[in-house]
């Protein structure tokens, strides 16, 4: 017993054996019922009301791949604009403008770990109260 999953690179039906290669995943997985749990190729799912699935049939598989990664620089590339107008538009010197731009490079580099700061030391959240006054 088959059933069947939406192309997401060809934009039609296909027949599936069981198991599909989701998004994130490295080797194809089984597939599940949404309500029943049950695998899609045991028993009857007529009465359960199954959202259909977006997935790449297995001769389309590397396009689909293809796809994804190309849309998720794109993606992060507009964040970073978006990060680097915000910036722009505050007055440089300006707590907002430090923010910003500690947005902005946070963007540019997600694993910097601990995030470094932008904000002189005197306007950081962590720093002391200035006694000076």
């Amino acid at each position: 017993m088959s059933h069947q999953h939406f192309s997401d690179v060809m934009g039609r039906w296909f027949e599936c054996d069981g198991k599909a290669l989701r998004r994130g995943d490295s080797a194809p997985s089984l597939c599940l019922c949404d309500i029943c749990g049950v695998p899609l190729e045991q028993g009857d799912h007529g009465q359960c009301q199954n959202l259909v699935e977006l997935v790449s049939c297995e001769e389309h598989r590397d396009e689909g791949r293809r796809r994804i990664v190309a849309a998720e620089m794109e993606q992060a590339a507009a964040f970073q604009e978006a990060a680097y107008a915000e910036c722009m538009k505050t007055t440089e010197g300006t707590p907002e403008y430090y923010q910003a731009l500690e947005g902005f490079i946070l963007l540019l580099f997600p694993d910097c770990n601990p995030p470094t700061t932008v904000l002189p030391e005197a306007q950081r959240p962590e720093a002391p109260p200035d006694s000076a006054g």
